[in-house]
């Protein structure tokens, strides 16, 4: 059964065979200028509804990925991903020859326009058809968001903010008001064909395995030789979980670190099978923090498993995040409250005094709400820090809502050598109890 028959019935004709492709975008903000793309996925439809090509990957924005918490894709996703500039012919090659769609289409093109200025490609830009506009302006629809047409029409919406997802609805809304709307819609030219690219970039499709970090630490005791079996004492051991501490605070390990933990594990005589051993134990603290108001938030569970996947430690059926209500229950972050209005109960720790920066947005929450820029910085203040608003020589700590954020702060603090903090490990060292 054809695309569109899924969605309208098998009794649904259409004579125009006409191919369509339908482009969706996920971004790292709202300004074409200054945000870009971090996925892109379309699909090529005729319009009696039978799918011809479908086509997604992640791409590396260089710079950090944006709301996290709305598209999903995380900084770490992006490692390795192809850039923009790498797939450009084979986007031109996929969108030629056809009508264009999309939804919010003056977005869309906004976007990939300003995208193709950065690789010296003027793309016009063509006339599109309009999923957003068009169905409402002549009543197919009386919604505007995708996820509300999509409801009206019955389409299925099988990942909100995946890019494919996204084009595939929009195809069917497409398809739906070709179908429904008298009088007819005026329909876009088709867009010229454009050479196939030579040589096609790598793709980076949503859901394939992430890249593994660029250092892990199981190893230590092989790159300097020490004999297994080694027994340690308690003094050894808390100085070596102590220094993991350390290096593992920004959820980060660089070569550096490895070799200088490596030489104090030879130095210390700890053998493989005892730092596998402490390994096991670092994580099994981290859980125990994170379990200790007994449940293990989304933003917990993603810092286990940067965790783990340092340490080359496999993750217990306890660290598991409980499934979620079905029926959803307002929240208020009335603890927020209480604390702006409780200044003098501000937890003490040995971050005091000290200046920090934020940078990408939280992953973090009180009482199942988000923190806000400000929210965060009230907290820190609260906490007893000096917030500032940039990166410099004299900054302390740069607070990292993803580990592997390609900011420009991060990207200046790693030059200047400013302690870079992963956001719960932060917050944990201050003692303000976030989620």
């Amino acid at each position: 059964m054809g695309f569109l028959q899924r969605v309208l019935g098998p009794r649904t004709q259409l004579a125009d065979a006409d191919e369509w492709v339908v482009v969706d975008l996920e971004t790292t903000g709202l300004s074409p200028r200054l945000d870009r793309v971090v996925e892109i996925g379309l699909v090529r439809v005729t319009a009696d509804g039978r799918e011809l090509d479908a086509w997604t990957t992640i791409l590396d924005p260089e710079r950090d990925t944006g709301p996290v918490r709305i598209h999903g894709i995380s900084a770490r996703d992006v490692v390795g991903a192809p850039r923009f500039r790498d797939i450009a012919g084979e986007l031109l090659r996929r969108l030629g020859g056809a009508r264009l769609a999309a939804h919010n289409a003056r977005f869309e093109l906004g976007f990939i326009g300003a995208e193709f200025r950065r690789v010296g490609l003027d793309w016009g830009p063509p006339e599109i058809f309009c999923t957003m506009s068009v169905p409402s302006r002549l009543g197919v629809v009386h919604s505007r968001a995708l996820v509300d047409c999509c409801s009206e029409l019955g389409i299925p919406l099988e990942q909100h903010h995946a890019a494919l997802s996204d084009a595939r609805a929009a195809a069917s809304i497409l398809l739906a008001t070709l179908a429904r709307a008298r009088p007819a819609p005026p329909l876009p030219p088709r867009t010229p064909d454009w050479p196939t690219p030579q040589s096609p970039a790598g793709l980076r499709p949503r859901g394939s395995p992430r890249p593994p970090p660029d250092s892990r630490l199981p190893d230590l005791a092989a790159r300097v030789g020490v004999p297994a079996g080694v027994d340690v004492s308690h003094e050894v051991a808390a100085s070596y979980l102590g220094l993991l501490d350390r290096v593992l605070e920004d959820r980060r390990v660089t070569g550096e670190e490895v070799a200088a933990l490596a030489a104090f594990a030879a130095g210390w005589g700890i053998g493989s099978a005892a730092a596998a051993q402490l390994h096991g134990l670092y994580l099994n603290e981290v859980a125990r923090l994170a379990w200790d108001d007994g449940v293990i938030t989304p933003a917990e569970q993603f810092d286990l498993e940067s965790v783990a996947e340092l340490l080359g430690v496999t993750l217990g059926s306890r660290t598991a995040i409980p499934s979620p209500a079905t029926d959803a229950t307002p929240v208020n972050i009335a603890w927020l409250d209480r604390v702006t209005l409780s200044p003098e109960g501000a937890p003490r720790s040995d971050l005091a005094g000290k200046t920090v920066c934020f940078t990408g947005e939280s992953v973090c929450t009180v009482e199942g709400q988000p923190l806000s820029r400000e929210q965060q910085e009230f907290l820190a203040t609260w906490a007893g820090l000096v917030v500032k608003s940039s990166v410099s020589a004299k900054l302390d700590i740069l607070v990292l809502a993803d580990p592997d954020s390609q900011s420009g702060k991060s990207r200046k603090a790693a030059e200047l050598g400013v302690r870079r903090i992963a956001e719960p490990v932060f917050w944990r060292l201050t003692g303000v109890p976030v989620d």
